[in-house]
């Protein structure tokens, strides 16, 4: 099934857990600090600030239902609801949704599945959003095509489904169902303003891209405009050209389904055919503002994922065997670390000193995110989080839905608790706690490591003496929300049988005899909490949830994070990449062309070892442009050349007979000694993988791949910088195609520098920076800057001071210039763009 995040920002619920460690909202999974059960975590606005409703903010931002599901019961309060402190009156929500989602890992065998519930609660009422159901846009780009509705056949005007994030399957989509509509070569200007009538998401250069179509309200005096005021057209919908000021209009569909229905404040029970249909990514909400005693005023929500389902435990243990779903490596703490020698394709353990450096944690890997090497009869995998290698013998193959192979553990409390002070005495608690103190015991490191786990041992004998109290209450929080990674990974995949907290209101037994004993000291304050809480009660108004018995509780993100659809094919690394891609990629490049180059693409990545989705990013890119769009597979009058027959052929041009000889030498074929052989780098599969061997072999520009140097690999692959701007064209198309974005580490706002680049310490390449940069040079492939030049130039001038040219750099020509003359040609061009500038 597909999991989406709560809120955006953030590429993976790793990253996003690790940003709300020490946050306001790290301190509510399972336990508050005063000891009470709690079975969710809170969003603070001080987390997701752009989950707050803004009129004039983005559209497109908001809470974000993770699953696919239903809604089976809401609350919409039509304004804040109050409770009285003091002489004040308190603003809180007590909006939420209960969504009912199904995951079923293997479509073949439907029972083994699992039906769950995500509860929002206190998300922002209806009065937030305003009174106008209009949606406004205004013109932010300098000006936006307007487009008419596709004439194609078979034209589907509602868009892609799945939105945004759906691709081309066939080329019949791309042409006909869901092509972009029709540019009409007219535009609307900056600062005009539309009412936004529909949105859909249709297929743009083979890209998912949001389209909108509007009726103009306003244009700017003495502009063309390609629509008059009240005439309407398609325009494009993306954020950064059009700015969007909501009011109701912005209002999430299940909200809109409950304000038509009339009912508010109170919650309203939804079954059969009534439920309401909700989409993973669809906004669901904003956070809720609340105003406490305790604290200043905040907005936040509370989210819970929970589940009655009986199957659970079989679910967790995979007792049905399923197969489906991503492969995890499984690499335990204390197993020694290797580095991989490649110019040997052999193993070394590391070591410090005479001791080998062993693995710090027990890791489980995504198989898609692993390397896999072979050397003689061993095997290998790489694993990220430990920069290593570990030998093969020492991990294990877990399957996705091998929950408790993974670490997940199941706790119960079945006994409904008597009193909320009842928690620090729990069963389930208890059990926790000696799963926590075993691995505090096993990852024993230094002084701290032992101080937490004599914490653990003696949290655990207080137990047994029924230890009450705030300190204790605290002390319990406190060690169950240890920040090691180790305790923090364990108690994100605890899963606990508890009653819930939303079933009792401010006079029952749970809460009577806390509020009783608060309301001798502070009684405002105790009457504003049961006012509170009583304000909050939901579930017993909900037959779907059999509340009199306990509910398995599931992390919010860490829990559906793992039962999700796997991310392997988020990125293109160790994997094949697909034709879709490709025509992403390179949309002006005939499919046909596309299609019968990509075995042999994916064959030669898997050959040459070109296995992360950044460095086929990059070498792709060169490619196209190298041979103009995989058109060219031989050199333009490469006969009549002075090196002929050593003429460029393949889609990188393999020149000269040294270079030929060293391609034939590796792949053990002839390629050299006749025109017949030699001419095998025009056709599959060498055309594509006598490029490869020159990107990983021959010239390391495979190196710089992985270390994002596109100008280093530019001029290793071409010698200077021709055609640089359109290389980096299909390299920017090419990351988001391969979704190598999170992989980048010298591309910033849309370019590469020149000092950030290996070329800088090289006097070759800073001259050729100069030179293609020159407004003066007739060099071309890159965009003329006078500062860019000098930049070149003056490192150039720099390297050959500090290391003076060797008797044959200056016989040799450097782009048309004699070495010996170099140092001039350098003054000469300095001083002129000096004066320039």
């Amino acid at each position: 099934m597909k999991m989406v995040l709560p809120t955006d920002g953030y590429s993976s619920a790793s990253e996003f857990m690790s940003a709300l460690q020490g946050t306001q909202g790290d301190a509510f999974w399972l336990l508050k600090s005063q000891g009470h059960w709690h079975g969710g975590l809170h969003l603070f606005d001080s987390f997701v600030p752009g989950a707050i409703y803004r009129p004039d903010g983005p559209a497109g931002h908001g809470l974000k239902s993770m699953t696919d599901g239903h809604i089976v019961a809401y609350r919409l309060n039509d304004d804040y609801r109050a409770a009285a402190h003091n002489k004040r009156a308190l603003k809180f929500s007590t909006t939420f949704i209960l969504v009912k989602s199904t995951c079923v890992p293997d479509k073949a065998r439907p029972a083994h599945g699992l039906d769950f519930y995500t509860l929002w609660m206190q998300l922002a009422p209806l009065s937030v959003y305003g009174a106008s159901d209009t949606v406004i846009g205004e013109v932010v780009a300098t000006a936006l095509k307007v487009r008419r509705d596709n004439p194609a056949p078979g034209w589907v005007r509602q868009g892609l489904p799945g939105g945004d994030g759906a691709q081309a399957r066939t080329c019949y989509d791309v042409q006909n169902r869901y092509p972009a509509p029709r540019d009409t070569y007219t535009q609307l200007p900056r600062l005009s303003t539309v009412e936004i009538l529909e949105e859909a998401t249709f297929l743009l250069d083979r890209r998912a891209v949001p389209f909108v179509y509007v009726r103009v309200m306003s244009v700017p005096e003495g502009v063309s405009a390609g629509l008059a005021v009240g005439e309407s057209g398609w325009i494009s919908g993306q954020e950064k050209y059009l700015k969007r000021r909501g009011g109701a209009g912005a209002l999430p569909r299940w909200m809109k389904a409950a304000r038509q229905k009339g009912v508010f404040n109170e919650v309203v029970a939804l079954a059969g055919d009534n439920v309401l249909p909700v989409s993973a990514g669809e906004i669901i909400g904003h956070l809720g503002y609340l105003e406490s005693p305790h604290s200043a005023p905040h907005h936040f929500c509370h989210l819970e994922v929970f589940s009655q389902d009986s199957r659970l435990p079989d679910f967790v243990a995979n007792r049905a065997g399923v197969t489906a779903g991503e492969p995890f490596i499984h690499s335990p703490r204390g197993k020694p670390r290797y580095f991989h020698r490649e110019r040997d394709n052999t193993f070394v353990a590391s070591v410090i000193g005479d001791d080998p450096v062993l693995t710090g944690e027990d890791r489980f890997t995504p198989r898609s995110k692993t390397r896999w090497q072979k050397s003689g009869d061993s095997a290998w995998y790489e694993i990220p989080a430990e920069q290593s290698w570990l030998a093969e013998s020492d991990v294990t193959v877990v399957n996705q839905f091998d929950l408790a192979k993974r670490g997940f553990i199941l706790l119960e409390q079945d006994e409904p608790p008597r009193t909320v002070r009842q928690t620090p005495r729990e069963g389930w608690l208890r059990q926790g706690f000696q799963r926590l103190a075993e691995l505090a015991q096993q990852n024993t490191r230094d002084m701290y490591s032992l101080t937490y786990i004599e914490g653990y041992q003696r949290l655990l004998k207080e137990m047994e003496f029924e230890s009450d109290g705030e300190k204790f209450s605290k002390r319990l929080w406190q060690f169950l929300h240890n920040r090691q990674s180790h305790i923090l990974k364990q108690v994100q995949r605890l899963i606990v049988k508890h009653h819930s907290e939303w079933l009792h209101d401010g006079m029952s037994a749970l809460w009577r005899a806390a509020l009783d004993e608060q309301g001798k000291h502070q009684p405002a304050l105790a009457l504003y909490n049961r006012q509170f809480i009583d304000a909050l009660v939901w579930m017993k108004d909900v037959p779907e949830i059999r509340s009199s018995e306990a509910l398995w509780h599931l992390h919010p993100v860490t829990f559906l994070e793992a039962i999700s659809k796997s991310d392997a094919n988020t990125c293109a690394c160790n994997r094949d990449i697909t034709l879709e891609e490709l025509c992403a990629m390179a949309p002006n490049i005939k499919v046909t062309l596309l299609e019968i180059n990509l075995q042999a693409f994916n064959e030669a990545f898997s050959l040459f070892g070109i296995n992360t989705c950044i460095g086929k990013t990059h070498l792709l890119a060169q490619i196209f442009h190298e041979s103009g769009g995989l058109i060219y597979t031989k050199e333009i009058a490469g006969e009549s050349a002075s090196y002929s027959p050593w003429y460029g052929r393949g889609l990188i041009q393999i020149t000269l007979e040294t270079n030929y000889k060293a391609y034939a030498k590796y792949i053990n074929e002839d390629v050299f000694s006749t025109s017949t052989n030699r001419d095998k780098l025009m056709s599959l599969p060498h055309s594509v993988t006598s490029a490869a061997w020159f990107s990983k072999i021959h010239t390391k520009a495979a190196v710089f791949a992985d270390l994002d140097d596109f100008n280093k690999i530019t001029l290793t692959v071409n010698g200077g910088f021709n055609g640089y701007n359109d290389r980096l064209s299909f390299f920017k198309k090419g990351l988001e195609s391969l979704k190598a974005s999170h992989l980048i580490k010298l591309y910033k706002n849309e370019h590469y520098t020149f000092e950030e680049s290996d070329i800088y310490n090289g006097k070759l390449g800073s001259l050729a920076w100069g030179i293609w940069h020159d407004p003066q040079s007739r060099r071309t492939g890159t965009s003329k800057n006078n500062n860019e030049a000098l930049k070149g130039y003056l490192r150039a001038k720099y390297l050959i001071e500090t290391n003076p040219l060797t008797q044959k750099e200056k016989e040799r020509k450097w782009y048309g210039i004699i070495g010996e003359n170099l140092s001039s040609f350098l003054d000469e061009k300095i001083n002129k763009l000096n004066e320039i500038n």
